[in-house]
């Protein structure tokens, strides 16, 4: 997203008078065009973000939101408080040390993310059977089996989870049809990422009609 159609979405919230909520957790992860905070921009902006994608740190489950209007934010605190009070120190510490090192930690995980890419690049060039449109930042991808291909889309799944142990997140999740699929190669190591891929094109191969 530009920044000019950012905005252009602000003002339809601020129209209609809604909210909008934001996920920024990509976005330190943008190299051409690093988008200023959404909510920065209007008092009808959430932005949410985290330390798991970018810094790659899941598991502290640190996060935050970012809100012009007080009373929102003094709503988040309410409803914070009621499932954790606080969080570990040794979690906001681990945190902390991310954050004081952000231009070494992102330039790391840039560099394992770019080869990672590189190695998904490379295999849906080569697919005959799989297409997407490039994602220009962060650690996923979302491609697709394609629409002339006559497949059995269940019976993918099924041999993708019960015989190559391969899982990826199916396109209902994201209220699209189940040929798309939102494929990880952040944390994989590079072997088993190829694999994986080989995973994902043997099991459209043996699904087709």
């Amino acid at each position: 997203m530009s920044l000019s159609e950012l905005k252009e979405v602000i003002e339809i919230a601020e129209k209609h008078d809604v909210w909008l909520l934001i996920d920024e957790t990509y976005r330190d992860m943008f190299k051409d065009e690093v988008l200023p905070v959404a909510a920065s921009l209007s008092d009808k902006v959430i932005s949410v973000s985290s330390l798991s994608k970018t810094y790659g740190i899941p598991g502290i489950r640190i996060g935050w939101t970012v809100c012009r209007n007080k009373k929102i934010n003094d709503l988040l605190l309410c409803a914070k408080e009621q499932v954790c009070i606080g969080g570990s120190v040794v979690d906001e510490y681990i945190g902390y040390v991310a954050l004081s090192q952000k231009v070494e930690w992102i330039k790391q995980n840039d560099a394992t993310i770019a080869d990672r890419f590189a190695v998904v690049k490379k295999w849906i060039e080569s697919e005959e059977n799989m297409e997407w449109v490039e994602p220009r930042a962060a650690c996923t991808c979302f491609p697709r089996i394609k629409p002339e291909v006559d497949v059995d889309v269940e019976k993918v799944y099924r041999l993708m989870n019960e015989k190559y142990g391969t899982y990826v997140g199916p396109g209902h999740w994201f209220e699209q049809s189940k040929r798309y699929m939102r494929i990880g190669y952040g944390w994989p190591l590079h072997d088993e990422l190829e694999r994986g891929l080989r995973s994902i094109s043997d099991s459209v191969k043996e699904s087709l009609k």
